[in-house]
């Protein structure tokens, strides 16, 4: 079911990002909730963070029609790259509803930037934040948790090909009604017949220092992007993020759930064992953009274009 976009009310937010990213401290301060195990925040900022992903984050936008989460997007260098991104996020919807997930209606906001650059924001209706699975895994008995794992299951099983991913840890659902809403789609995990992404990596890059993102780009992409398209890589990626979420309690018991379905078993050595090395990679990758945000202020006496979450307790 789609919705219209406050266009007005995206505008004046972006004017805030801006005003934000012009400051000396860019951390936005209210509380946010987690993506990819972030926690923590200060007060005082006019921006209201819903939650931090590792590259980008969820702003919160209450207007007269309802409230929004609003993901801004890596600037878009052109109209072009920005068209065919909006095409690509359009085909992955249509797939991941055509193989049976139940997604969040997404719309995509845009607005012209300086020098010719598109700014943008995926948009979806704020769903209530309790019924987030991460948050319900804390929560609720190890019957619903159960419960929930198998359903898990059945999504991943259904959507998961070669052709096309899912990036399915436990803060990308909600469960609205007894049903499993998947909510990040805003990196659409689509792969030609020769196994290449579809997705404008460059692009997700370019909050990486610029004489190391082809380095990051080329030794990192398979790393980040293989285990997405099969349901092995999906279901370690998982149960690894648990621990992010203090939620590794529950890694013995979904491990017996999952390896009932799969030819390889997982183990909990190999669980911790990537959920350390997933850490470290990310924890560098955030190191990096922290140092050319410090270049491009000091050096360059220039705001830095992203906000960057605060640090991360992995």
């Amino acid at each position: 079911m789609s919705f219209k976009v406050p266009h007005t009310a995206l505008a004046r937010l972006e004017t805030q990002v801006q005003d934000a990213l012009r400051t000396p401290d860019d951390t936005p301060r209210t509380g946010a909730r987690s993506t990819r195990g972030t926690h923590g925040a200060r007060e005082g900022s006019t921006l209201d963070v819903l939650g931090y992903g590792e590259i980008t984050l969820v702003l919160r936008l209450r207007t007269p029609e309802g409230s929004f989460a609003c993901k801004r997007l890596p600037a878009f260098p052109d109209r072009d790259r920005f068209d065919r991104y909006r095409r690509s996020l359009d085909e992955y919807l249509r797939l991941l509803t055509e193989r049976g997930l139940t997604v969040a209606p997404t719309e995509v906001w845009h607005t012209p930037g300086p020098g010719g650059r598109v700014v943008a924001y995926c948009v979806q209706r704020e769903l209530p934040g309790e019924r987030l699975c991460s948050r319900l895994l804390h929560t609720r008995d190890e019957t619903w948790a159960k419960n929930f794992f198998a359903r898990f299951l059945d999504a991943v099983d259904t959507a998961v090909h070669p052709g096309l991913g899912l990036d399915a840890q436990a803060s990308n659902w909600m469960d609205v009604d007894g049903e499993l809403t998947y909510l990040d789609v805003t990196t659409p995990l689509m792969r030609d017949a020769r196994g290449r992404e579809r997705l404008d990596v460059r692009l997700f890059f370019t909050s990486l220092p610029w004489i190391l993102r082809d380095v990051v780009r080329v030794s990192m992409s398979r790393s980040i992007f293989d285990k997405f398209y099969e349901t092995r890589g999906v279901l370690l990626d998982f149960l690894g993020n648990l621990h992010k979420e203090r939620l590794d309690a529950l890694v013995p018991a979904f491990l017996e759930q999952a390896n009932a379905r799969l030819e390889k078993p997982l183990t909990v050595d190999e669980v911790t064992a990537y959920y350390r090395g997933d850490a470290r990679m990310w924890e560098l990758i955030q190191r990096l953009r922290a140092a050319d945000r410090f270049w491009h202020r000091t050096v360059r006496r220039k705001p830095y274009p992203f906000l960057l979450p605060p640090p991360v307790d992995r």
